[in-house]
């Protein structure tokens, strides 16, 4: 197992062969630093091979899920001429790299949402084999209101929407509730309130533990076969979109609370 006293913004639990994979960053709302995407891959990738695990839970601390990219990198990325495409390409290819990673677990993969999901961390739980969330949780693609794109998350939530409805969503930004993403499909199990999450998820693990693991492993990586994303074409568009006028005053307009004049 890995060893937990070296992680900075992840926590782990161990229970009844299952782990829990809590993010934790209160200063910077569970964003996607490129410290936590590291220390997520590097966790799932020590679990892969444990044939003892049978699932991973993902879960956020401090009533948020995930906020998105991690706006001090962001803000780098927006003023740093000299290195700008540098920058947009790695922070794009290393959401990618996390996407694909959760992904190809061989275990199943559950995220549990019951505070704000935001774009990345909307990747995030599109990712998983199963999303549970509250009624009241906020589920967010602010995307293409900041002038950029969702293109390195877009095949995962394809993957839970049906074209029409992803394609809309994503095009128009959207904000909805955990109700109206159990309703779309997005999430598998909708709770009323945090505390009867703890009875879903173990009726999922019992659920999962009726099942063979080197099936579940197997199928899983054949779903996948279907399904692909060329991170780096996806990370040279987000870097379009980052060099763009309307790019750049999006991101300025958002660091400086301010409304971007495509706005009325």
């Amino acid at each position: 197992m890995l060893n937990i006293s070296k992680l900075e913004y992840c926590e782990l639990e161990y229970q009844d062969n299952w782990v829990t994979l809590i993010i934790n960053n209160k200063n910077k709302r569970n964003a996607l630093s490129k410290k936590l995407i590291n220390e997520i891959i590097t966790i799932l990738d020590s679990l892969k091979n444990d044939d003892s695990i049978r699932g991973v839970i993902l879960r956020g601390k401090n009533n948020i899920f995930c906020s998105g990219a991690d706006l001090e990198e962001l803000h780098q990325i927006a003023y740093n001429k000299k290195n700008q495409k540098e920058l947009t390409i790695e922070m794009s290819k290393n959401i990618g790299k996390l996407l694909k990673s959760i992904r190809d677990t061989p275990q199943i993969t559950i995220s549990v949402i019951d505070g704000p999901c935001i774009a990345g961390g909307f990747g995030i739980a599109c990712a998983t084999d199963i999303i549970v969330t509250i009624k009241d949780s906020i589920f967010r693609l602010s995307e293409t209101r900041l002038g950029l794109t969702p293109i390195q998350i877009a095949p995962y939530i394809f993957n839970r929407l049906n074209y029409s409805k992803a394609r809309l969503m994503m095009l128009m930004g959207d904000t909805i509730d955990g109700e109206k993403a159990y309703n779309l499909g997005i999430a598998d199990y909708l709770v009323k309130s945090k505390d009867n999450i703890e009875n879903i998820i173990n009726k999922l693990k019992i659920q999962v533990n009726q099942c063979s693991p080197n099936a579940i492993s197997i199928t899983k990586r054949e779903f996948s076969t279907n399904f692909s994303i060329d991170i780096e074409k996806a990370a040279e568009i987000f870097f379009e979109c980052i060099e763009h006028s309307e790019g750049k005053e999006g991101l300025q307009s958002f660091f400086e609370k301010d409304k971007p004049s495509w706005t009325t």
